[in-house]
Parts: C-alpha cells; structure tokens; sequence
C-alpha cells in the first residue's frame, strides 16, 4: 500500500510539473481549464501505464496496446490543437527510453560479443563439427541480411518519406493561438529531451569510441579468452556476468517500453500525421517479407538439398519449438524445446543437438540481422539519406557482426540498432521511427532465429551421418 501511495503521489507531481510547464505562457497566468485538461491527459497516461496495466496484462500485450493508444492519442490530440504537449512534454518519455537505450549500446555490444565468442571455444580445437557449424551459421546470417537489403531497396518502404522523420515540427499552441517554430525560444519541454536528459542518460565508459573498433577489440579478446581458457578462467567469468548484469539492464530499461512506445507513437501521428502510418505499415510489409523469403531459403531449399529432410517433417516435427519461440520472442527461452523437437522429434543426433542449438541461440540470429538491415536503409530512406554502394556494404557487415552479440531475449536488438545506424552515418534517433511496431516483428524475426538453428542442426548432423528417424 505505501508503495502504490509513493507511486500515485509521484505520477500526480509529474504530471502537475509538466502540465503546468506545458501551459505557462512567457507572461501572466495560464487558463485554469487549459492546466487543468492537460495534467489530467499527462497523469491518465502515466497512471495507465505504471499502474493499471503491469497488474492486467503481459509487457508484450502492454507493448502493443501501447502502439493502438498512441496512435489515438497523437490523433486526438492533434485535432485539438495540442501538438506542443504530445511533442514537447509527453514526448520527454519517448526520449527518456531512446536514451537510455542509447546509453548501453556500447558496452552491450563489446560484452556480449567477448562471450559470443569466447563461448565457441578455442577455433583450433572445434574440428569439423565446429567448422561446419560455424560456415552455416556465417553462409545463413550473410544470405538473410542480403535478402533484407534486395527487398529494401526494391519496395523503398521510407522513400519520399522525409516529412516523417524526427524534426522539431511546427506546431501551433493551443493557448495563444500562435505558430511556435524553430526560430522561437524552445520550450521547457524541448530543452529537457535535448539538453538535460544526454547529460546524465550517457555511459561514460568507451562511450565515444568507434563502434567498429570496438567490435574489432572484442572478437580479438573473445578469441584470446577462449585460447587460453585454463589461465582466463576468471576473465571469463567476469565477461559472462558483466553479460548478465547487461542484460538486466536492458530487461530494466524495457519495463520503460509502453509507456515509451506510446509516447513516440503519439509524438509521430500527432507532429506527421497519417504519412506516417502509411510508411510504418510499408516498413512491416518489407522486414515480413523479407522474413518470409528467408524462412523459405531455409526450410525448401537448404534444408532438402543439404539436409535431405523434407520440409513437411521438418515442420511437422519443430512446431512446439517454432510456436513458442514466435509467442515468447525469445530464442532462449525456446532452447530446451528446440532441442528437444529437433533430436526427437526430427531426428537429428542428440549429441549434434546439443551443440549446434546452444551456440546456434548465442551467435547466429538470421531473423534479427534481416531485420537490422531492413531497419537501417529504411531509417536512411526516411532521412533522404541515398547510401552509396560501401556505405550499404557497411551496413551488411555490420548487420553481421552485431547479430553474433544479440541476446537471445525480447527488445535486445532495439538497442544493437544503432550500432549499424552510426556505422552507416545514420542518425540514431531514427530509432523513435521504428521503435513502435518493433515488438511484433522481434515475434516474427525470433520465429525465422528459431528456423536458421533448426535447420543448420539438420544440416551438421546429416553431414556427419547422425540423421535418425523421429521417435514421435
């Protein structure tokens, strides 16, 4: 009880704050109904998603209700005239999540690339099955990524987008009446979410560095680590909880994700309008496709030509794992079912099995590097930004790369995104472009992660003759 009391009296002082910052004119004294309307529209937001829905529904659910709710709200409030309190002030939520993403981007990638690959072993001592493991893995992620990239710039899903993207909008102040622009003073609102904010949301560890440097350091010392696995055992150790630690931080920053999604949503519809949907629902159409092209590369062609199962048992004999991994959005969480679908139920060695997943859910992640790719020309595309020919190869490499450092778990590619944006010159606040429909696709592209394991799992166990006829 006294800690939903703290919670309530803390909502109603924000929403106090911002909403009488939000209606304080530069001389003399709100409207008391204009005051009044907007800290009840901040707290029944606030209240909405700190208090009412984590007691109702899941963080997915809470995700997507918050995308429906931010596309009415921006609506809403934009036909009564209120684009300065959805920009400004309800969009300091929206930028608290873009930021505080933002803030473990770096150190994420560097940890979780170290234990990636020190997690292979030592290269020298993997043999065969650790070869061919590692040439499907690298031959798949290069295939999806390059898949990404041909239906990205086919359908150019954010081409003649440019008035979508993240700009500080023209809008129109419902109290004087008056256009408030860039020429005008910024708001406390505008200030907050680009002045205060980056200044203590920023990670001052290798924060500045470049990321490719970074992502050169930390396979080199993975590599070294697993070289030299007896004397580096305590590295090693420390890697892997540093790895842990990480991803509670991102587990913690993710609880932040309805009642940011929804701030960006509103934010979006209420400052570019219905172009904006437009785009959004082009943008799913392209990473789905691409997504469904690669699945079929997987389960029809690569799977019967090297693996010599046919797709129906293939299917047939995944579907728990392949259900569970699109519900959960996490390759993880599936493992023991994948495992177990993919040994019993189709027939690859157990032994094979348990070697292939497990690294297969730590390095190779087909879906999230399509989608990385996808993300990034379509973020460019919005921007007016043409990428030439190394700067698309760029983000080909990088999509790579940066998939072996995925975690296995719901949102963690949202921040592994703007590794390949600042490699390719993008802006990283494009990320507030996509960050709203992203919880679906993680549900399609940890279903397509899910495929590229399976089958690879198909693939080393009938190339070492460990093939058998499913128990059930």
């Amino acid at each position: 009880m006294k800690r939903l009391s703290f919670s309530v009296y803390l909502i109603v002082l924000l929403s106090v704050f911002l909403g009488a910052a939000s209606s304080w004119p530069e001389s003399g004294f709100p409207a008391p109904l204009a005051l009044v309307a907007r800290c009840l529209v901040l707290f029944a937001s606030l209240a909405l998603f700190f208090l009412v829905l984590p007691k109702l529904i899941g963080q997915a659910m809470q995700i997507f209700v918050a995308m429906l709710l931010g596309i009415f709200a921006g609506w809403a409030l934009a036909m009564m005239g209120q684009q300065a309190l959805v920009a400004e002030y309800l969009g300091i939520f929206g930028a608290l999540f873009i930021d505080l993403l933002k803030m473990v981007i770096v150190p994420l990638v560097f940890v979780s690339l170290v234990c990636g690959v020190a997690g292979i072993g030592d290269v020298r001592k993997l043999g065969p099955l650790g070869a061919k493991t590692l040439l499907y893995f690298c031959c798949t992620t290069a295939i999806a990524v390059l898949i990404g990239l041909v239906c990205v710039n086919l359908i150019q899903p954010g081409s003649g987008r440019e008035d979508i993207k993240p700009a500080q909008a023209v809008v129109q102040d419902a109290g004087s009446g008056e256009a408030v622009g860039e020429e005008q003073k910024p708001s406390l609102g505008v200030r907050i979410q680009e002045d205060v904010l980056p200044q203590f949301i920023y990670n001052p560890v290798i924060a500045d560095q470049p990321i490719l440097a970074v992502i050169f350091f930390a396979i080199l010392l993975g590599a070294a680590l697993a070289a030299n696995a007896e004397r580096t055992e305590v590295a090693l150790h420390f890697f892997k909880s540093m790895d842990h630690a990480m991803i509670t931080i991102v587990k913690w920053i993710m609880m932040l994700a309805p009642i940011g999604v929804f701030a960006l949503m509103a934010k979006a519809v209420a400052t570019m309008g219905i172009d904006y949907l437009l785009a959004l629902g082009k943008y799913c159409m392209t990473v789905v496709l691409g997504l469904f092209l690669h699945f079929c590369v997987l389960s029809f062609l690569v799977l019967p030509l090297l693996g010599r199962v046919s797709p129906l048992r293939f299917l047939r004999g995944m579907s728990p794992a392949l259900q569970l991994a699109f519900s959960t959005s996490s390759s993880s969480a599936t493992l023991p079912v994948t495992i177990d679908c993919a040994s019993r139920r189709v027939g690859a060695g157990r032994s094979i099995a348990s070697f292939v997943l497990p690294l297969g859910a730590t390095i190779n992640m087909d879906g999230t590097a399509l989608y990385q790719a996808v993300a990034s020309l379509f973020i460019a595309q919005v921007y007016g930004l043409g990428l030439t020919f190394q700067q698309q190869l760029l983000v080909f490499l990088t999509a790579v790369i940066v998939s072996v450092g995925a975690a296995g778990i719901p949102g963690a590619s949202v921040g592994l995104m703007a590794v390949v944006l600042k490699t390719a010159g993008i802006p990283i606040e494009g990320i507030g472009i996509v960050i709203g429909v992203d919880r679906m696709l993680d549900m399609c592209r940890t279903f397509v992660n899910v495929t590229g394991d399976s089958v690879g799992t198909v693939v080393v166990a009938r190339s070492e003759g460990a093939i058998e006829e499913p128990a059930a």
